[in-house]
């Protein structure tokens, strides 16, 4: 069946007539009572008579302190779905409480002028934590077609600096302790005062105290008091007259005033002096109910003097005790505490963990029971892709895993998964049935399985880095097969050996001391062998061959500090290949050629570094991405799976997957749609970035529907010159031209916070194998023509976000 594509001229009277019925039937104000006004808009003005280097900071945090706030609005804060649908639905709506009022739906916010005071007052209590003790904030009213825009004029004024931190502490202990940590204390003088700081330092000295064996002692054992009077001033207490000069010159010099600040710790009155040590440990690893602390009948089993009490041997103590710090004997620790239950969760194969503990002041210690609860030991996983290059592409991949979180009852996770997928070309002009336009360009599939041990296993000492670093041996084989119908079939065999740990709550490191690829090319055909026979640079790529190698990947996520605002991600990995096997070479060459190996030699570094700055309701994400792989001794470029590629719904998504490049290369095979090779690279460059935003709740708010709008730049480079591919190699003077970019718009559906199904469509806006323009296609955008629809635009359908 043909289909007629729209004309742009009926496409923007369709347009038009929307906007119509939107302005005439769900306009904003249309039920809007006389005299009344919707609130459209909170504006915050902020001056302040000093620097503050965080002042968006706290201009977003003053902005969210208004107390009445306007209805949602989408679209980057221009269209009010929820207020629209209201309207739509007046006579439905008017008379429903608020209560059984649907999430997507909003009653109009008519302008409280009462709300107006309270909101001032938060912003001064605000400003006061900050510091500005003596902030100004005045008010102002826009009225303007029944919409009513209020400003919030915020003046600072001046704040104060830590002059002296004195320390007023009853237990000499204690004392003794505080003074020695107060290097790492965040009152420093001459820095700006928050209270925010009192509350930070109150958090460090309870913690610190806690982790010195003061189990009873907590934040309310510890008081600041402020002295606003900078004593400077008043250095003669005989002669008051100086005193004043000395006072109003200092306001004339608009010298900041300073603070001193009293840290005062009160411990005797509730035995918060009091040291406690870790007593008796009993664990039950298979907690099923309160009694289970009577039953008699349950085994016991004592392994590093912890006392083991379970129905069955659902996991060996050992990996249990390994991930207890409270051990009997030891001084009580908070953090020791915490690291216990983290550990013990980050094993995966309980459902919950309690710890329950008993205080003996006879003897100061301590006793715990702790409750483990078996999680589900096994499940199945899921995932699937489609992209596609609107009507004349479609290529879909999915994956079916299955986990054992509980392997050998040694909290090891046996992971083993099936992936596979098909590419098909679109050609209207071939067979007369629909289905006859398709033919088949890609089969992929594979089998890989891995088992991660929760320690360190041979050679690694486990007593290297420690149990509180949570680490892992991970040890993976697998073989994943690509059949390109008109050319080969590729098999390519991998293992590996590693160990992951953690460095900090953002930092983790992952080590492979070695990893092995064999690749095979079981089937070639003719005419693959005629480009390999023309082409260097594909007949080093696809050759046959073993990597040996070693690789280190370090990654940072502050996130969790960062409490999901403002965090940053980084990613850096090296990687090494062929070392220790040229050095066996060498030997087999020392040794009359005994032996010779036909080995890949390259170094290889990528990073991942990732930012996303959070709006009120809005997210901004930028990603820059990209690595250089160089080969030496006997190998001319990386081998195929090592190389790099752009495109598909992960990168440039304004391209298919490896259709771009290197450089400004061009395959005119990719114009007729024909069975083109990958594309790749040994350089690869890129950066993306999001605006994302939600546009409504659907289904009782079990659906949250987000839209984002984005752009991609970047591509891949050969490291060698290579005759085959003209302008393909990384020319630093070619580096603006060569840089291909695209726009696009996309949709998220987040489902039950379980999963996310994302659509993206976009289009190249420069092409870099454009001679004109400097690449730039602007000007040849014609969304109305089908065949430069079907030439440009790619539609990529996936699960999550594309990072």
């Amino acid at each position: 069946m043909n289909c007629k594509v729209i004309s742009s001229y009926k496409l923007v009277t369709i347009v038009l007539l929307l906007a119509v019925w939107l302005a005439t039937g769900c306009s904003s104000t249309k039920h809007i009572p006389e005299g009344q006004h919707l609130l459209r808009s909170n504006r915050v003005k902020l001056k302040s008579d000093v620097v503050i280097y965080n002042k968006g900071e706290i201009k977003d945090n003053l902005a969210h302190l208004v107390a009445q706030r306007p209805n949602t609005y989408s679209a980057q804060g221009t269209i009010p779905f929820k207020l629209w649908y209201y309207n739509f639905r007046y006579n439905k709506m008017k008379d429903l409480p608020d209560s059984l009022l649907p999430k997507t739906k909003e009653r109009p916010v008519l302008l409280d002028t009462t709300n107006i005071p309270k909101s001032i007052q938060n912003m001064r209590s605000y400003l006061f934590n900050q510091g500005f003790f003596y902030a100004k904030i005045t008010d102002s009213i826009t009225y303007k077609h029944k919409k009513a825009y209020v400003t919030y004029n915020v003046n600072t004024g001046n704040n104060y600096l830590i002059n002296r931190i004195h320390l007023d502490i009853d237990d000499s202990s204690i004392k003794k302790l505080v003074s020695q940590n107060m290097v790492a204390s965040g009152l420093k003088k001459n820095k700006a005062f928050t209270y925010v700081l009192l509350d930070d330092e109150r958090s460090r000295l309870s913690t610190l105290i806690r982790n010195n064996g003061y189990y009873q002692f907590s934040q309310d054992n510890i008081r600041f008091e402020i002295d606003t009077m900078d004593k400077e001033f008043f250095r003669d207490v005989e002669n008051p007259l100086e005193n004043a000069i000395n006072f109003i010159s200092s306001t004339r010099t608009n010298k900041k005033p300073t603070i001193d600040i009293y840290a005062i710790i009160r411990t005797a009155e509730d035995s918060a002096n009091v040291q406690f040590t870790s007593g008796k440990v009993t664990v039950y690893p298979d907690y099923a109910g309160a009694e289970d602390r009577l039953n008699s009948n349950m085994r016991h089993y004592t392994i590093d003097s912890i006392l083991f009490k379970y129905h069955d041997n659902y996991v060996h103590a050992k990996v249990i005790a390994d991930r207890i710090f409270l051990a009997p004997g030891k001084k009580f620790s908070q953090s020791d505490y915490d690291k216990t239950i983290v550990s013990l969760n980050e094993l995966g194969i309980f459902q919950y963990i309690r710890v329950q503990t008993y205080e003996n002041l006879k003897d100061s210690t301590l006793s715990y029971n702790i409750y483990l609860n078996k999680n589900k030991k096994h499940d199945i996983n899921i995932n699937s892709d489609v992209t596609s290059g609107s009507t004349y592409q479609f290529g879909m991949s999915g994956g079916l895993s299955f986990r054992d979180k509980n392997f050998a009852k040694g909290a090891n996770l046996l992971l083993v998964s099936l992936n596979g997928g098909i590419e098909y070309n679109y050609n209207d002009k071939t067979g007369r049935e629909f289905f006859d336009h398709f033919s088949l360009l890609t089969r992929y599939y594979g089998i890989n399985a891995s088992i991660d041990f929760p320690k360190f296993v041979a050679p690694v000492s486990s007593r290297l880095f420690g149990n509180s670093s949570l680490p892992h041996t991970i040890i993976t084989g697998g073989a994943n097969v690509i059949e390109r119908v008109q050319y080969f079939t590729l098999v390519n065999s991998s293992a590996y050996f590693k160990y992951n740990w953690r460095e900090s709550r953002a930092s983790t490191w992952e080590f492979a001391p070695a990893f092995v690829n064999i690749i095979r090319l079981p089937v070639k055909s003719q005419l693959f062998q005629d480009r390999l026979n023309s082409n260097a640079y594909l007949r080093d790529s696809y050759k046959e061959v073993f990597i040996e190698g070693e690789n280190i990947t370090y990654t940072y996520n502050n996130i969790e500090r960062k409490l999901g605002k403002n965090y940053f991600r980084l990613k850096i990995g090296l990687e090494e290949a062929g070392g220790v096997l040229g050095a066996v070479n060498s030997l087999g060459y020392a040794l009359n050629d005994l032996f010779r190996i036909k080995y890949a030699q390259y170094g290889k570094l990528d990073f991942d570094a990732q930012r996303f700055i959070t709006l009120p309701h809005s997210i901004f994400a930028l990603r820059l991405y990209g690595g250089i792989g160089v080969p030496y001794g006997q190998s001319d470029v990386l081998p195929y799976v090592k190389q790099f590629y752009v495109g598909g719904p992960y990168s440039l998504r304004g391209w298919r997957i490896r259709t771009l490049g290197p450089g400004s290369s061009f395959d005119s095979s990719l114009l007729t749609q024909s069975n083109a090779l990958d594309r790749t690279g040994d350089i690869k460059l890129e950066l993306n970035g999001e605006y994302r935003f939600p546009i409504l709740p659907l289904f009782a708010g079990t659906v949250k529907m987000n839209g984002a709008l984005f752009a991609d730049a970047g591509n891949i480079w050969l490291a060698k010159k290579d005759n085959a591919y003209e302008n393909g190699e990384f020319q630093l003077s070619r580096l603006g031209h060569d840089i291909a970019m695209d726009i696009g718009a996309g949709t998220r559906f987040e489902i039950a916070s379980f999963i996310t199904l994302r659509m993206d469509v976009a289009m190249p806006i420069k092409k870099p194998y454009i001679s004109s323009n400097n690449g730039w296609v602007l000007n040849q955008i014609d969304l109305g023509d089908s065949k430069w629809r079907s030439n440009n635009v790619v539609v990529n359908i996936s699960i999550g976000y594309p990072f």
